[in-house]
């Protein structure tokens, strides 16, 4: 069965890659924490658990054995509705540039939310443990001062090579500490350029985080965004001159190491 039920859809194919080229654009711009974790997969629409290689003990009320099962991380699903007017479909195909997909916007960027939400808070319903969560080293309060916020993640990068965690690291921002680099910013050499230098990755914008930042290594293998089905479009229904259509993803994310992140505030 093809859950996405694109087929039924009464739109022409090319209403369909105007749909999917639009909803690529906002998803790119707003899923950030892919750009600090390892993205696994897809691994297809069937793919359902993780295997965690970790077992815990049960009570099987048989004397005389021991009783283990398996620890999972089970794949959640998430679907995100929206709708669009049909004739506002049949003008693309009529050549109109300036078509109404405010609800395909607005979508996108919830689904987006969503998953960078799960990757750094984590989701206990689904069993997801997010990044910040997981960390194991005390949060680091970023100064103020131009001098001393580059010299204070000198020393945050110096400690996490000592541990052992190489970079490159990218760091991830909410939109108060985003907003600090440029208000410590001047005319000479651009404090976003000599903090990548630092870090010898990139700086990513994450509203999700709103007044937190984290410092994360990017070598690989410490955070794992595992992907079954990867974001989707598909259609439900036509509800007079409405068309349903919805996002689809199934994911889990897990914490290897905890110690290849640091929390800033």
């Amino acid at each position: 069965m093809d859950i996405l039920n694109r087929s039924l859809a009464p739109i022409p194919q090319e209403a369909w890659d105007f749909i999917d080229d639009e909803a690529r654009e906002i998803l790119t711009n707003n899923l950030n924490a892919r750009k600090a974790v390892d993205f696994v997969g897809p691994k297809g629409m069937d793919f359902g658990v993780v295997n965690t290689g970790r077992l815990k003990d049960i009570n099987g009320n048989v004397e005389g054995a021991e009783f283990s099962k398996r620890e999972v991380l089970p794949l959640i699903e998430v679907k995100v509705p929206f709708k669009l007017d049909k004739k506002e479909i049949e003008s693309l195909a009529r050549g109109a540039v300036d078509v109404d997909t405010d609800p395909l916007v607005d979508a996108a960027k919830k689904l987006s939310k969503i998953e960078n939400d799960a990757i750094f808070y984590g989701l206990e319903e689904g069993n997801i443990r997010g990044i910040i969560p997981a960390l194991e080293t005390d949060e680091v309060e970023l100064e103020k001062e131009r001098n001393k916020l580059v010299s204070a993640l000198v020393s945050i990068v110096n400690d996490l090579k000592d541990e052992g965690i190489e970079g490159p690291y990218n760091l991830m921002l909410g939109k108060k500490l985003h907003n600090l680099l440029y208000e410590l910013d001047d005319k000479g050499y651009p404090l976003e350029n000599k903090l990548e230098n630092v870090i010898g990755g990139e700086i990513v914008f994450v509203p999700s985080l709103e007044e937190e930042g984290v410092l994360i290594s990017t070598r690989g293998e410490d955070f794992e965004l595992i992907v079954g089905q990867d974001i989707s479009i598909g259609y439900s229904k036509q509800d007079g001159d409405e068309l349903e259509f919805f996002f689809y993803e199934t994911f889990t994310f897990r914490v290897n190491d905890p110690g290849a992140a640091v929390k800033l505030k």
